[in-house]
């Protein structure tokens, strides 16, 4: 039986370790494109996309066992599990797009930008409001889709997230909760279009982003099958190695978002949760209270790095190891001052929330 509970075993600590290791490189990757893109290895997996695909995972993985769990609550439903959301995006969301909008506004003041650049083209009201209802990565009825505000070019990610959160969840409750299917049925027909749509399609004729969807279902997929299956240590180990080192020996930079490869990703990441199941080494305070300080500040660094770098970029000419290490450095720190007033907070605003709407009183996985 799958147990996320930290005092038994490494799973849930692995989890941080794994968002937080996402999140870090896929603000080195960036930085390695901005300022020192001959330290890339050009043969390897692009860092930021593969950053992308392990957070698809573990959100995949995660909302499945909120919803399997929670829902044991006859009083959990979708308007608890939204809220929850909502919080939870919204919390890192806003701080992040308000700070986006200073930098980007500077930036484009700074440097004389009459609108001719790409930032400044991007920084306008529509895209802005695309941003703040995550309909940047809308494939649906109707010409509601536009890029993603300014420099913030990593939300296209979180806007897919943000469909397939409700448009699962809309499912769930249809199946288990049928007397609502009155309101979720419109709910999922909204919000299964962009779901539908990266299930093996793409974001952009180049290929990025596509399957996502269906990466997500693997990670689900993974907590079902850890569920009722137990692998041993050993096993689980070698068949996390084998599918890293299959994935990185076939995928090209620039090709990470490959169908055919995402099963060699499915299956590390089930080695990675059947050998944290199996173990429980990860137990010194000082290490698990590293690692969960580092998951802590996850979301807002994937929100704002980019965004501090192209800044940087912009604005001072040096190049090299110095530059890279200022604006990986200054982003990390930016992160963490945004999740203090932001994501940490995220509990806190749900409660508020539930407490305004008479929903109850939200009690958290041992995921969270």
């Amino acid at each position: 039986m799958l147990c996320l509970d930290r005092s038994k075993n490494d799973t849930s600590v692995t989890l941080d370790l794994l968002r937080a290791a996402a999140s870090l490189v896929v603000c080195v990757g960036h930085g390695l494109a901005f300022f020192f893109a001959e330290l890339r290895p050009t043969t390897l997996p692009l860092m930021q996309n593969l950053g992308v695909l392990v957070f698809f995972l573990i959100s995949g993985f995660l909302i499945t066992h909120t919803l399997i769990q929670r829902s044991e609550d006859p009083q959990y439903g979708f308007w608890r599990f939204a809220v929850d959301r909502f919080a939870r995006i919204y919390s890192g969301l806003i701080p992040a797009l308000v700070l986006i909008v200073a930098i980007d506004a500077l930036t484009i003041y700074l440097t004389g930008d009459g609108g001719e650049g790409k930032i400044a083209q991007l920084f306008n009201m529509r895209t802005l409001i695309a941003s703040l209802l995550n309909m940047e990565s809308y494939r649906g009825i109707g010409k509601l889709a536009a890029s993603p505000f300014g420099s913030a070019s990593p939300l296209w990610t979180l806007a897919i997230e943000w469909h397939i959160y409700f448009f699962v969840a809309a499912v769930f409750f249809i199946v288990t909760r049928p007397r609502f299917r009155l309101y979720l049925v419109p709910v999922a027909l909204f919000f299964g279009q962009t779901a539908i749509h990266f299930l093996f399609l793409s974001l952009e004729s180049s290929g990025i982003g596509q399957g996502l969807f269906s990466l997500w279902l693997g990670g689900s997929l993974v907590y079902f099958v850890s569920r009722r299956t137990h692998l041993p240590y050993p096993p689980a180990i070698l068949l996390a190695m084998i599918g890293s080192a299959w994935f990185v020996s076939i995928v090209r930079p620039g090709e990470e978002y490959r169908l055919v490869a995402y099963p060699l990703l499915i299956a590390a990441f089930l080695g990675i949760i059947a050998a944290s199941q199996g173990s429980h080494r990860l137990t010194w305070p000082p290490l698990v209270r590293s690692i969960r300080f580092l998951a802590d500040y996850s979301f807002s660094l994937y929100l704002v790095h980019y965004t501090i770098m192209y800044a940087i970029w912009t604005l001072f000419p040096a190049r090299g190891i110095a530059m890279f290490a200022v604006a990986v450095t200054t982003s990390n720190l930016v992160a963490i001052g945004l999740a203090e007033i932001g994501e940490k907070n995220h509990r806190r605003l749900a409660d508020f929330i539930f407490s305004r709407c008479s929903l109850g009183v939200r009690r958290p996985s041992p995921a969270e």
